[in-house]
C-alpha cells in the first residue's frame, strides 16, 4: 500500500498503485493504517463535511425565504423532507434557548 501524509505526519490518502502524491509505502497490517481506514476520514472528507454543513443551513435559509415569498407552500415539500427541517428548527432553536440561559447565568455570578 501506499499513502500520502499531511504536515503532521498524519496519512491523509493511501492508494494501492503509487502516483505522484501518494508514493511512501507502507505494510498491510500497519495499525496506522488499520486505524486511518477505520476512522474513514481523510481531509477532504473533512472539508466536505464540514461545507456539507454550511451549505445545509443555507438551503434552510433558502427554504424559509421562498416560503416567505410565497414561491411555494412548505407543505408541498415532501414529508421526510418537512420532518427533517422541522427537526432542524427544533433543535436550533433548543441550542438558542441554551445558549441565553448560559448568558443569563453569567450575567448573574456577576457583582
Amino acid at each position: 500500500m501506499f499513502v500520502q501524509r499531511n504536515e503532521n505526519g498524519e496519512i491523509i490518502a493511501i492508494s494501492r498503485e503509487a502516483t505522484p502524491d501518494i508514493r511512501e509505502t507502507i505494510d498491510q497490517d500497519s495499525v496506522e493504517l488499520i486505524l486511518f481506514l477505520a476512522n474513514g476520514k481523510t481531509e477532504n472528507q473533512t472539508e466536505l463535511r464540514a461545507s456539507d454543513l454550511e451549505l445545509i443551513r443555507v438551503i434552510e435559509d433558502l427554504v424559509d425565504i421562498l416560503t416567505a415569498k410565497g414561491v411555494f407552500q412548505f407543505t408541498e415539500l415532501p414529508s421526510q423532507v418537512q420532518a427533517k427541517l422541522n427537526s432542524r428548527r427544533v433543535m436550533r432553536q433548543n441550542n438558542a434557548l441554551l445558549d441565553l440561559l448560559d448568558s443569563e447565568e453569567d450575567d448573574l455570578l456577576l457583582p
